[in-house]
C-alpha cells in the first residue's frame, strides 16, 4: 500500500507544522509527483539546492540566495532556469527568505509550486526528508495481535478461534503491552526495521470471544498500550489436528522458521494449541529465548556442545 505525494498534498500535510506559505503555483501546479520508485532510483528526494543530481525538491536557504545574488546577466538566468528545468515537485525557502524577481518568474513559467517557511533552511530538509520516506514507505496489514512483550515487538497469528486474543488478554494481565489487534499497519522505514503500528478506528481495543470489545487502556490503564513498536518476531498459534502427531517435532530446536513481510524475513515461532498448556509462559519464554539469541546464546546449541564434549571425553576414556 503506496501512495505519491503533489505539491499539493506535501502543503496540506505539512504546512502547520512547518509554517508553509504559498509563493507561487498554489492554483496551477505543475502535476509532477514523488513516488516510491524515486526513493530508490535519486540520490536525494529533498535536499538544498543541486543543480547536478536535482532533487525533486529543492530547498533554498541563506547559502543558496547569496549564491544567486551574486550571479549577473545569462548566467544568472542560465542558473534559475537549470533549477526549474530539473522539473522539481515545489521549491522550498527557509528562514523566511525573499526570492529574486527572477526565481518568482521562472516558477510562474514552469508552473512549479514556491512555497516559503519560516523554519531555518537545515531543519527544514530533516523534516523533509523524514516526511518523505515515511510517507512513501512501503506498507502491509496483517490479521493478529500486536504486543510489546519484554519490550520485544510480538506479532501474534493463527487461524480463528485458536485463542490470539486470550494469549493477549493474558499477556496483558502480567504486565505487557497491546499495540494493536486484529489488523495491525506495518511499514518498512529502514532497509531492516518494519514498524508496527495501529489503524485510527482500532486503537486501545481487544476483541474477545464471549466477551466482545474491551478497552484495554480503560481496563490496564494507559501503560497497557503502546501506539507502536518495531516488529521483531512472530508466534504463530497452531491446533493440531486429528492425525497430526507432535512426535516429529524437533525437540532440540523447536518449531522454528521465518516469514517475509515486506522482503525482510522475521522469524516466527510456532507453539501447538492444547489443553493444559499455559500459552502466556510459553509466549513469555519463547521471547527470553530469542531475546537470548539475539545475545549471541543459543540453548540448544549449547545443549548440543556440552553433550559432544561428554561424548569426546568418555570416548577418550575408552581409548585409554
Amino acid at each position: 500500500m503506496t501512495r505519491s505525494i503533489t505539491a499539493r498534498s506535501l502543503y496540506d500535510d505539512l504546512h502547520e507544522r512547518l509554517k508553509l506559505q504559498w509563493i507561487a503555483g498554489e492554483s496551477d501546479p505543475s502535476g509532477y509527483s514523488i513516488s516510491p520508485d524515486d526513493l530508490t532510483t535519486r540520490p536525494a528526494v529533498a535536499g538544498f539546492l543541486n543543480l547536478i543530481h536535482p532533487n525533486r525538491i529543492q530547498v533554498l536557504g541563506w547559502e543558496e540566495i547569496r549564491y544567486l545574488d551574486t550571479l549577473h546577466g545569462d548566467e544568472k538566468q542560465a542558473t534559475v532556469a537549470r533549477i526549474f528545468d530539473g522539473r522539481p515537485l515545489a521549491v522550498l525557502v527557509g528562514d523566511g527568505l525573499e526570492l529574486p524577481d527572477l526565481v518568482l518568474s521562472e516558477a510562474a513559467g514552469k508552473h512549479t509550486a514556491l512555497i516559503r517557511s519560516d523554519m531555518k533552511a537545515f531543519k527544514l530538509v530533516d523534516y523533509l526528508q523524514y516526511y518523505v520516506s515515511t510517507a512513501l514507505a512501503r506498507k502491509t496489514t496483517l490479521h493478529g495481535v500486536f504486543m510489546e512483550v519484554f519490550t520485544i515487538g510480538v506479532l501474534i497469528t493463527g487461524d480463528p478461534g485458536c485463542g490470539k486474543s486470550e494469549l493477549a488478554l493474558e499477556l496483558l494481565n502480567r504486565g505487557h503491552r497491546l499495540i494493536a489487534d486484529d489488523a495491525p499497519e506495518f511499514t518498512r522505514i529502514t532497509p531492516e526495521i518494519i514498524d508496527g503500528t495501529c489503524p485510527e478506528a482500532l486503537q486501545d481495543c481487544l476483541e474477545v470471544r464471549g466477551l466482545g470489545i474491551l478497552n484495554v487502556r480503560h481496563m490496564f490503564g494507559d501503560s497497557a498500550v503502546k501506539l507502536n513498536k518495531f516488529l521483531r518476531l512472530i508466534i504463530h498459534l497452531e491446533i493440531p489436528g486429528k492425525g497430526d502427531s507432535l512426535v516429529h517435532q524437533d525437540r532440540l530446536q523447536g518449531s522454528t522458521s521465518s516469514l517475509e513481510v515486506l522482503e525482510i524475513n522475521i522469524p516466527r515461532i510456532t507453539l501447538p494449541v492444547m489443553a493444559g498448556r499455559n500459552l502466556s509462559i510459553i509466549a513469555e519464554a519463547a521471547v527470553r529465548d530469542f531475546m537470548l539469541k539475539m545475545k549471541g546464546y543459543d540453548a540448544a546449541s549449547s545443549f548440543i556442545e556440552r553433550h559432544s564434549r561428554i561424548l569426546r571425553r568418555q570416548n577418550r576414556k575408552i581409548a585409554d
